[in-house]
């Protein structure tokens, strides 16, 4: 196993996106007995050089090896397309998919293989077997295990969270609380419905807040259209919750064929500060008793995969 590594590369999406990506690759891994290796470059919304792991700003190392230390003289790697020299860069090719199907990537025999395409939970179940503890387990149970064995937070992202919770002792000591995790893009873009999801929210909230006794409601949203409709519906005597992180909306990277000048691209450092921010409101929400996300979200569904929510405690809405 020694020199069998899965190096997982960043997709250049939102920070709970590639960390999806990241939890299913940790599963390939397993399967596959190779030694993982998370590397965020260039291909990164994070990066700020290229000598920069920019999964590394804010999660601690998946294994005991670098990029650098996996990569050896005379080592093989699959897709082809990869070699030492060009292990660190973006390829710009790679939804062209040559060498990337699921299939080639589990039953490569390179020393190096290379994941930078998103496959989902399901599809890298279906190498599982009976000898692997995620073998009859739920896409939940597995999530849980994945993100409790291998997401670990770094110790300024730590001092974050309990910055907030030190400092505001409503959060900390008046229970129940339910989080809300509410997106400004209101109408559902990724399927075909025409209804506005936010509308959904206001029943389940009240449902919760008269069933269960809720003293306050922890908001994340990225609109202030939205915190001052909450501010006006749910703000009585203090029972409104939100961090003071700024939540923009964040832009799609520009990829490498459509750019002019590198500074065309929105990301590196003026990111890291909000994204440490978004990582700490993640981990708040699922500390809350109760939580209300969207189903699209991938934040509320890394909220959902932190902990072990009683069924009744959560609802995602689609």
């Amino acid at each position: 196993m020694q020199n069998r590594f899965l190096l997982i590369k960043s997709l250049g999406k939102s920070i709970w996106a590639d960390v999806d990506h990241v939890m299913c690759q940790l599963l390939a891994a397993e399967l596959t007995n190779r030694i993982p290796v998370v590397y965020w470059g260039m291909e990164s919304l994070y990066s700020e050089s290229i000598s920069t792991n920019a999964y590394e700003l804010f999660f601690e190392p998946v294994s005991n090896y670098t990029v650098h230390e996996a990569v050896r003289p005379g080592y093989t790697f699959h897709p082809p397309v990869w070699n030492p020299e060009n292990i660190l860069a973006e390829d710009t090719d790679r939804f062209k998919m040559e060498g990337r199907d699921l299939k080639s990537l589990m039953k490569s025999d390179a020393n190096i293989v290379v994941s930078d395409i998103y496959y989902p939970l399901s599809s890298v179940l279906a190498y599982t077997n009976r000898a692997h503890w995620s073998f009859g387990n739920t896409p939940y149970q597995i999530y849980r295990h994945l993100y409790d064995k291998y997401l670990k937070l770094k110790p300024e992202v730590k001092r974050e969270i309990k910055k907030y919770i030190n400092t505001n002792p409503n959060f900390r000591d008046e229970k129940p609380i339910l989080g809300v995790h509410c997106r400004s893009n209101a109408i559902v873009n990724e399927v075909a419905q025409l209804y506005d999801l936010n509308e959904l929210y206001k029943p389940y909230i009240w449902h919760y807040i008269e069933r269960y006794n809720i003293r306050h409601i922890f908001l994340i949203t990225d609109s202030k259209k939205i915190l001052k409709q909450y501010k006006k519906l749910y703000d009585i005597n203090g029972m409104l919750l939100y961090t003071d992180s700024k939540k923009r909306p964040l832009k799609e990277r520009i990829p490498l064929c459509l750019q002019d000048f590198p500074n065309k691209r929105h990301k590196g450092v003026e990111l890291i500060r909000d994204t440490i921010e978004v990582i700490r409101d993640t981990y708040l929400a699922a500390q809350c008793d109760f939580f209300i996300g969207n189903g699209y979200s991938s934040l509320s569904n890394t909220v959902l995969r932190l902990k072990d929510w009683s069924g009744i405690n959560i609802k995602l809405l689609y």
